[in-house]
């Protein structure tokens, strides 16, 4: 796509690139296009315009799959920045309300144009927040909605502004998606809406939302030219980097597909599920703790444990977000879908691997609890206590455990019911280490088994524990298991992985270490890993062990990659 025709540049001057703004094309506003014929006047004289901001919201259809663009929904745009400029200033700025109405004191008699700003900003008392949506393929360039420079005139007027989405009857034109900013960031603001049901006075770290109608799925991660993956949020330690040429230091954010490409695309900036799931993971980036190693996901795979309860958290957070629990993505630019209901049974395995048990445990703890076999009903207020308490400080891996035993110890009342559920998604285990868990896929016969989740290994000790591809490569059930360490004193550890030695191709153990989080890696090759590590204090920690092909799915061909291989892990101190 050439230049001329990228989007929203048909509006784009040197002064707004300036500001850092894309102006996209707007309804209403009236007025000439530009300040002519001004008539300076003293500052006292003053007028007011007020007006009201809104977007289109494409919805899903209501019977049929997809997205229906023939019924587009005008909205409010909620809390977000509206200025009033002259030629050269800003001469006024104020937030919208809940109806997404603004009211600006101008001087008279002075040609005025309106910006809606892709923009909520809360200053000074809690709470705060600042959020925005950015053009990733355009130096990161903040979306707004421009008016037309009309007179103020000298009594109070109205101007209104009206995003549309772009849709043609046919197809989108990408220099009037408009309303994609805006959609996005009504989304926010409901996910942000349910956060302050539980804390008033939440203090939220600024999120960026990137979206460009050039986004696309990808197998490399450059925003720069739209390839990001899928929608997702990206959270990234010091020195990590995109894959640009040259590479560039990560920008934390959401990204969000927004290339049609014909119908052939993926289209999510009115996928309000999967914009609130992205949220989602946001909060556990700055609120709470993951330590989900991402990856491809679906709600039938047998996942890593922490990976599993990283993406239904994200998915139950979605239909908290939007008190919604069929969750929809659309597909094939607007025409096709997938999804799930949070509050059904999906016919998958069940089990603390199975992200949707994750995610209707969840959300039964959250809903009315008025169906069979669900007696709870602790609203959002509880769950988000755990996600920013225990959730963040447990010495075990973030999974299912982890939550759903400090749960169950801050609502004694609703123990009983909470156990319930998790016995109904097959999760046994009575502590954040799985302790009592009986759910193991299957893989209960010596040596090959799962059995138990967590293995405790001891300073001076060595065990044996065997990783599976049983159920797939790089993040799935079985690809790293996990040894508990608890240390009484401070110390450096030698900790080594040895493979067997028979077998093509030859083992490759790899070695993590966590510690509340993720502290350290060691991933050379051969058949013995040894990790030296800096001097850890007391406490517990998790030794994550896996055999290289049954993480990287293109290290070997697939009847190459080792089946089920057996470790033995040493761990010495000084």
């Amino acid at each position: 796509m050439n230049r001329a025709n990228s989007p929203f540049s048909l509006r784009l001057s040197h002064a707004l690139a300036a500001l850092g703004l894309l102006a996209l094309s707007a309804c209403g506003g009236g007025g000439g296009d530009g300040p002519t014929g001004s008539t300076p006047t003293p500052p006292s004289q003053t007028v007011v315009i007020s007006g009201r901001i809104t977007f289109d919201r494409i919805p899903f259809k209501s019977t049929g799959v997809g997205l229906d663009p023939s019924q587009p929904v005008e909205l409010p745009a909620r809390g977000i920045i509206v200025e009033a400029l002259s030629a050269s200033s800003t001469l006024a700025s104020t937030t919208t309300d809940t109806a997404g109405n603004y009211s600006l004191s101008v001087p008279a008699s002075t040609q005025v144009k309106i910006r809606a700003k892709a923009q909520m900003t809360k200053t000074g008392t809690a709470p705060t927040w600042d959020f925005k949506v950015l053009n990733n393929t355009n130096s990161d360039a903040l979306y707004a909605l421009d008016g037309s420079f009309a007179d103020s005139g000298t009594a109070a007027s109205t101007r209104n502004l009206r995003a549309a989405s772009g849709w043609n009857g046919t197809t989108y034109v990408d220099a009037n998606r408009s309303a994609a900013p805006f959609a996005i960031l009504d989304t926010a603001y409901k996910a942000q809406q349910l956060v302050l049901t539980a804390v008033p006075t939440t203090v939220f770290p600024a999120l960026s939302l990137f979206w460009s109608s050039k986004n696309t799925s990808s197998d490399s991660f450059c925003p720069d030219t739209g390839n990001i993956l899928t929608s997702v949020y990206f959270g990234f330690n010091a020195g990590e980097t995109d894959d640009c040429t040259p590479k560039q230091p990560g920008v934390d954010g959401i990204y969000i597909l927004g290339d049609f490409a014909s119908g052939a695309g993926d289209t999510d900036e009115f996928d309000q599920h999967v914009i609130a799931h992205e949220f989602g993971h946001y909060l556990e980036d700055k609120f709470s703790r993951t330590d989900s190693i991402g990856g491809n996901h679906s709600i039938g795979d047998l996942l890593d444990l922490r990976v599993a309860f990283g993406e239904g958290w994200g998915d139950a957070f979605s239909g908290m977000a939007l008190n919604d629990p069929v969750y929809k993505d659309s597909q094939n630019g607007i025409a096709g879908q997938t999804g799930f209901n949070l509050d059904a049974d999906n016919g998958v395995q069940k089990g603390s691997y199975s992200e949707a048990s994750v995610f209707q445990f969840l959300w039964d703890v959250f809903d009315d609890g008025t169906e069979s076999g669900d007696t709870v009903s602790l609203n959002f207020t509880p769950i988000w206590n755990v996600f920013i308490g225990t959730e963040k400080t447990t010495s075990a891996l973030t999974s299912i455990y982890s939550f759903s035993s400090a749960l169950i110890a801050n609502n004694e009342a609703s123990a009983t019911g909470i156990r319930a559920l998790l016995n109904r998604e097959q999760v046994f285990g009575t502590d954040a280490f799985a302790g009592g868990e009986t759910n193991f896929a299957g893989k209960t016969t010596p040596p090959n088994t799962l059995d138990p989740l967590y293995t405790t290994i001891t300073l001076g000790g060595s065990v044996q524990v065997c990783g599976t591809r049983d159920f797939g490569t790089n993040n799935k059930l079985g690809n790293r298991r996990f040894l508990r360490l608890d240390l009484a004193t401070s110390r450096s550890l030698q900790i080594t992985a040895t493979g067997l030695a028979t077998g093509t191709p030859a083992a490759d153990p790899d070695i993590g270490l966590w510690g509340r989080g993720y502290i350290a890696r060691s991933e050379a090759e051969g058949v013995t890993e040894i990790f030296n590590t800096a001097v850890l204090s007391a406490g517990t920690y998790i030794i994550e062990v896996g055999e290289f092909s049954h993480i990287d799915p293109s290290d070997v061909p697939n009847s190459s990659r080792r089946g089920d291989t057996c470790m033995t892990v040493s761990v010495s101190g000084s």
